[in-house]
C-alpha cells in the first residue's frame, strides 16, 4: 500500500494516516499557506488510483461537494492531482466520527435529539438539491465536540452520491451479486441490494442510525457482509425496546417505520421523518378521567411532572388531586418510564371523647350551643346573596330569562372582546458563504460574495556590531638569502637549509641551489628564497640579521628584511544572529505600521476577515560571513488583508432566509420587524483571498389577518355561545389562539356585531 506520510501533495504536508477503506484513505495534513492549518486529505489507493472509472468517480465527488453549502455538510477546500495522485482536501474534525463517539458512551435522549436533527437537516438539504447519499453511516458522521452543548455534526463522504435525475434516466432494478453491491451492508436498504436507488435508501439508513444511537448497537450485525444484507432483506425489523425497555415506544415506532422492508411503507421524505421523531420524543401521554371527560397530560410538560389520581375517600367525597412524582433516582434509565399509580387513603377517624361536663354556662355543652347558634347565623347571612344570585343566573342557564340571553347583568358594558393571536413562525438558519476577489457580483445561488485584498509595506534598518567570530591562522615571514662562495670549488646548498638569526628566529631555504666557485677574482654568489620556520611577526627579521658564515666556505647575507609574518588571531564577521536580532526588534513595530495603513484603507461598511498575512524580508549591507565589525540590517514587512462588505453579506443572508420563508411558509406570512444577524464567523481565510464565512440569521414571520377576515368572522360568531365561537375561530387560517371576554353575566356573544370587538395580537413566541 502506498504510504504518503512525510510527503507533500500540492500545498499540503501529509502528517499521518487517520483511516483506510477498501479503495481510499484519509490522512491528516497541514496547509502550508494557511499557517499550517490542519486538514483532512482523502486519496485513492492502490490499483484504483490508475482506474479511469474510479478517477472519474472521485472527481464527481469533488464537484458534488463543491456545490453543497450547508453548515452540517463537510465543505471542500481543494481538489488536486499531484503526480497522478488525486486528492480531496476538507477541514479536519478533531473529535472523530459518530462510530467512535458511540463506543465511548451511549448518548442521552437530549444528545440523540440534537445529533439526529442536525443530520436530518443535512440529508434533507442534499435531497432538496436532487442528491441521494447512498452511504449514510456512523463513520460518515463527523462530530465536533463543543465546550458546552451537544456535538456539532458534519455529514461527509459523498463518494457514492447519485442525482435523482440520473437515477430516473437509468434502468433501475438490475440485480447484482450481493458482494458487488456498492454501499455499506449494515446500513443498506433491502431494495438497494437489488440496484434500486431512491431517496428512500437514505431514509432507511437514517432509521438504522437512530436505532444505533438509541441502543449503541446495529440492528443487524455480522462479520459477513453478505449475511448482513440478507438479514436486511428477510429478517424481522428489531425494535429498540427489545434491547432496552426504557426506550420510548414512540421512538421505536419511528425506527421501525423508517426501516420498513417496502419503500412505500417508510416515511416519504425527511420532513415526515423529522415530524414523527419530534412527536415521539415528547413521550407517552397519560390519560385519567374527571367527571367523564378525558384529560391528557404529557410526561414532558415540565421538569416537575404531575399525575392526577383519586383519593380513596368515602364515595361522596372522592375528587381528583394532583400529586408531584418523586424525584428520579439514579437507577431509573435515561428514557422516561411510566409512573406506577399511587394510592392515598384517608386517615382513620379518631375515637370520639364523651362529654362529661354538665350543660351549664361556662361548661363545654353551653359553649357548643353558642357556637352552633353563631354558625347558623353566619350561614343564613351568606346564603341570602347566593340565593339572589342564583335567581338571576339559573333562569339564564335554563334559557328562561326575561331578558335576551346576550343582555348583560347589572347594567354592565354590553361589549364583548375577542383577542385573536395570529400564528407566527420563527425561522433561523446558518449559511456558509464563500468570498473571493475573483467574484465581481454576489451570487445567491452559489452562496458567493466578492471581497478584496489590501496591501501595504513598511521598512526600517539598524546598524549593529557584528557578533560572529572567525579564527585566522598566523602566516610565516618570507625573504631572500644570498650565499657567497670564496672557494675554488662549487658548493651545493640543499632545500630546507637552516639558518638562525641572533634573536633565535629560524629560517629555512625553500629550494636547493649550487653556489659557483671563486673565479677571476670574483666570489660565486646565489640568491635563494627562504621562509621563517615559525609563523608570526617574529619572523619579520631586519636586513643583515642573518649575515655570517656557514662553516663550509660559504658566507650568508640577507640584504633585505623578511616580511609577511602575521600572528594567529580572531576577527569579527557578520552572522545570521545579527540579522535575526534586528528582525526581532523591528518586525512587531513594522507590522503595527502595516496594520495601521491597511486599516486606513478599509471602508466604513467593510470588515477585515482577520489578521493580515505578513511577509518579512531581511537584507544586510554585507553578506553573512564577511569580516567586518559593523553591519547595517534592513527589515521590510509586507502585509495582505482580506475585507468583505458587511452590507453585501447581510443582504445575501437576508435574501437566503427570505427565500426559505417563501418556500416553507404560506404567502400570508409576513416578516415582522427586521431579520437579525446573530453571528458572522470566518472559518477558513486563505492567502489568495478566498474566505469561508459562517452566517447565522433569524427572523419572525407573522400570519397577516385582514379586516375582511374579521368582518366575516363577526357574521358567524355574533349571538353564538363562547364555546362555539372559539371553536369556529380556532379553525380559521392563521389563528393560533383565541380568548373571548363576555360582558358580565352573559353566556353568549352579543347579537349585534357592533357590540363585538376583535383585537388582533401577533404571537411573538414564534411557535
Amino acid at each position: 500500500m502506498l504510504s504518503l506520510e512525510g510527503k507533500q501533495l500540492g500545498n499540503y504536508d501529509v502528517i499521518r494516516r487517520v483511516r483506510v477503506g477498501g479503495m481510499g484513505a484519509v490522512y491528516e495534513g497541514r496547509q502550508r499557506t494557511a499557517f499550517d492549518r490542519r486538514v483532512a486529505i482523502k486519496v485513492i489507493l492502490g490499483d484504483y488510483a490508475a482506474d479511469p472509472e474510479m478517477r472519474r468517480s472521485f472527481a464527481h465527488e469533488a464537484r458534488t461537494v463543491a456545490r453543497l453549502h450547508h453548515p452540517h455538510i463537510l465543505p471542500l477546500i481543494e481538489f488536486g492531482d499531484e503526480q497522478g495522485i488525486l486528492y480531496l482536501v476538507m477541514p479536519f474534525i478533531e473529535n472523530g466520527t459518530l462510530t467512535t463517539y458511540l463506543r465511548r458512551n451511549l448518548p442521552n435522549l437530549a444528545e440523540v435529539v440534537a445529533i439526529y436533527q442536525q443530520l436530518l437537516d443535512a440529508v434533507e438539504y442534499a435531497h432538496d438539491a436532487g442528491l441521494i447519499h447512498r452511504d449514510i453511516k456512523s463513520s460518515n458522521v463527523l462530530l465536533e465536540i463543543r465546550r458546552s452543548g451537544p456535538p456539532y455534526v458534519y455529514l461527509a463522504d459523498f463518494g457514492l452520491v447519485r442525482t435523482s435525475r440520473s437515477v430516473d434516466a437509468e434502468q433501475t432494478g438490475k440485480v447484482l451479486p450481493l458482494d458487488q453491491v456498492p454501499g455499506t451492508p449494515h446500513y443498506m436498504a433491502p431494495e438497494q441490494t437489488r440496484g434500486i436507488v431512491t431517496k428512500s435508501n437514505d431514509i432507511y439508513a437514517l432509521g438504522v442510525l437512530l436505532y444505533q444511537m438509541l441502543t449503541g448497537e446495529l440492528p443487524y450485525n455480522d462479520s459477513d457482509g453478505v449475511k448482513v444484507m440478507q438479514m436486511h432483506l428477510y429478517d424481522p425489523i428489531p425494535s429498540p425496546c427489545d434491547h432496552d425497555s426504557s426506550i420510548l415506544p414512540e421512538l421505536a415506532e419511528v425506527v421501525c417505520t423508517a426501516m420498513a422492508k417496502q419503500p412505500e411503507q417508510r416515511f416519504h421524505n425527511v420532513a415526515e421523518l423529522r415530524t414523527a421523531f419530534l412527536a415521539a420524543i415528547k413521550g407517552p401521554v397519560a390519560t385519567v378521567q374527571e367527571d367523564g371527560a378525558a384529560i391528557e397530560q404529557s410526561h414532558t410538560q415540565s421538569s416537575k411532572r404531575h399525575i392526577s389520581m383519586p383519593l380513596l375517600l368515602p364515595e361522596a367525597h372522592q375528587r381528583p388531586v394532583s400529586m408531584p412524582l418523586p424525584a428520579q433516582k439514579a437507577a431509573v434509565p435515561r428514557h422516561l418510564r411510566q409512573v406506577a399509580p399511587i394510592i392515598l387513603r384517608e386517615p382513620q377517624e379518631r375515637p370520639r371523647v364523651t362529654d362529661t361536663i354538665g350543660n351549664k354556662p361556662g361548661g363545654r355543652s353551653f359553649v357548643k350551643q353558642r357556637q352552633k347558634r353563631f354558625t347558623k347565623t353566619m350561614l343564613a347571612t351568606m346564603l341570602v346573596p347566593v340565593l339572589l344570585l342564583c335567581l338571576l343566573l339559573a333562569p339564564r342557564a335554563l334559557g328562561l330569562s326575561l331578558f335576551p340571553i346576550e343582555f348583560p347583568l347589572l347594567g354592565a358594558s354590553p361589549i364583548a372582546t375577542v383577542d385573536v393571536v395570529a400564528k407566527s413562525k420563527m425561522l433561523q438558519d446558518r449559511y456558509l458563504l464563500t468570498a473571493s476577489p475573483l467574484i465581481k457580483e454576489p451570487d445567491l445561488v452559489a452562496h458567493t460574495i466578492p471581497d478584496r485584498q489590501l496591501q501595504s509595506s513598511a521598512t526600517d534598518n539598524r546598524t549593529v556590531q557584528t557578533t560572529g567570530t572567525r579564527s585566522i591562522a598566523g602566516s610565516r615571514a618570507t625573504g631572500t638569502v644570498l650565499f657567497v662562495n670564496s672557494t675554488d670549488a662549487p658548493i651545493s646548498v640543499p632545500a630546507l637549509f637552516g639558518l638562525t638569526s641572533p634573536s633565535g628566529v629560524r629560517i629555512q631555504t625553500i629550494v636547493s641551489a649550487t653556489v659557483p666557485p671563486h673565479n677571476e677574482g670574483q666570489d660565486g654568489t646565489v640568491s635563494v628564497a627562504a621562509v621563517a620556520v615559525d609563523p608570526g611577526v617574529a619572523g619579520n627579521i631586519a636586513a643583515h640579521a642573518l649575515d655570517g658564515t656557514t662553516g663550509n666556505g660559504l658566507s650568508v647575507q640577507n640584504l633585505a628584511s623578511f616580511s609577511g609574518g602575521v600572528d594567529a588571531r580572531t576577527v569579527h564577521v557578520v552572522s545570521q544572529v545579527d540579522l535575526d536580532s534586528v528582525q526581532g526588534t523591528l518586525t512587531a513595530r513594522l507590522q503595527q505600521r502595516v496594520m495601521q495603513h491597511l486599516g486606513s484603507q478599509v471602508k466604513a461598511n467593510e470588515v477585515m476577515t482577520g489578521e493580515p498575512i505578513y511577509t518579512t524580508v531581511v537584507s544586510a549591507s554585507n553578506p553573512v560571513g564577511t569580516q567586518i565589525d559593523q553591519v547595517q540590517v534592513t527589515v521590510t514587512v509586507s502585509g495582505v488583508a482580506t475585507v468583505y462588505d458587511r452590507h453585501v453579506l447581510n443582504h445575501i443572508a437576508v435574501q437566503l432566509l427570505s427565500k426559505e420563508a417563501m418556500q416553507t411558509l404560506d404567502s400570508s406570512y409576513q416578516l415582522q420587524g427586521d431579520l437579525s444577524i446573530t453571528s458572522s464567523r470566518v472559518i477558513a481565510p486563505e492567502k489568495n483571498g478566498l474566505v469561508y464565512l459562517n452566517v447565522s440569521i433569524h427572523g419572525l414571520w407573522v400570519y397577516t389577518l385582514t379586516s375582511q377576515q374579521t368582518k366575516r368572522w363577526l357574521q358567524y360568531i355574533k349571538g353564538a355561545s363562547s364555546a362555539a365561537a372559539q371553536a369556529y375561530l380556532n379553525e380559521q387560517p392563521g389563528v393560533a389562539t383565541v380568548r373571548i371576554h363576555l360582558p358580565f353575566g352573559a353566556d353568549h356573544l352579543p347579537a349585534s356585531s357592533d357590540d363585538i370587538k376583535i383585537v388582533l395580537v401577533g404571537d411573538a413566541s414564534g411557535a
